[in-house]
């Protein structure tokens, strides 16, 4: 028992300063609810949004600001994906002359004028260079499309391989045990490196060869509309 009375039910609750439910404003006609319903708010995780996050530009932006990420990313394709690298380094020399062209403009700008000598009194035009800067987008734009699905893929193969390897040999932690149950019972592996993407391998069930192949298509529907809406 406690000493503090219930709330009514068609009040805010007191006893929960945290509670989110908001009673009825009037009475509504037709309807029994005796608390409204709470206003849609975004869930806090989605596995599409998720997958749609890892698949974007923006994933790819956080690589190459990052030195750790960009590094593993390097490595990884000039592994296992050494055709790309030629367009890795086109991307990033064409970022080193876009940022060689914005520090010279940088230095034209800060140029002071000299008395006597009028030719300094007017600043200098900056310098653009749109073709280099789409240059630049188009490398970008293959490296999100031909490349980040297949490190992602790589990197999940990964992660999963070492739990299992762990789990088996008894070393894994104990809170990831619960997180890992089921992974060696139902899996399906794709192979980036050819066109479409295939499953090569998969545990048994045609539901799940089906369904994966589903979710790639899905998947692939997204980022080709984002790809376009940007």
């Amino acid at each position: 028992p406690t000493s503090v009375g219930l709330a009514p039910l068609q009040s805010v609750s007191m006893l929960d300063p945290h509670d989110q439910m908001e009673p009825l404003d009037g009475e509504q006609v037709g309807s029994f609810d005796l608390i409204a319903p709470p206003d849609e708010r975004p869930s806090l995780f989605s596995l599409e949004a998720r997958s749609i996050q890892l698949f974007s530009s923006e994933h790819l932006k956080v690589i190459f600001s990052d030195a750790t990420l960009l590094l593993r990313f390097t490595a990884y394709l000039s592994t296992h994906r050494p055709q790309s690298v030629p367009m890795l380094i086109y991307y990033l020399d064409a970022l080193k002359a876009l940022k060689a062209v914005k520090y010279a403009n940088a230095i034209a700008e800060a140029l002071s004028p000299i008395h006597g000598h009028d030719f300094t009194s007017n600043l200098a035009p900056p310098t653009l260079n749109f073709a280099l800067e789409d240059k630049a987008d188009q490398a970008f734009d293959a490296l999100v499309r031909d490349d980040l699905p297949a490190y992602i893929t790589y990197m999940y193969i990964q992660i999963v391989s070492a739990s299992i390897a762990q789990r088996i040999s008894g070393s894994l932690a104990p809170h990831l045990r619960e997180a890992s149950e089921g992974l060696a019972e139902v899996f399906c592996l794709t192979d980036p490196s050819r066109r479409d993407n295939p499953i090569v391998f998969a545990s048994e069930g045609d539901d799940l060869v089906l369904n994966c192949y589903f979710l790639y298509l899905l998947l692939l529907q997204n980022s080709h509309a984002l790809h376009n809406t940007a």
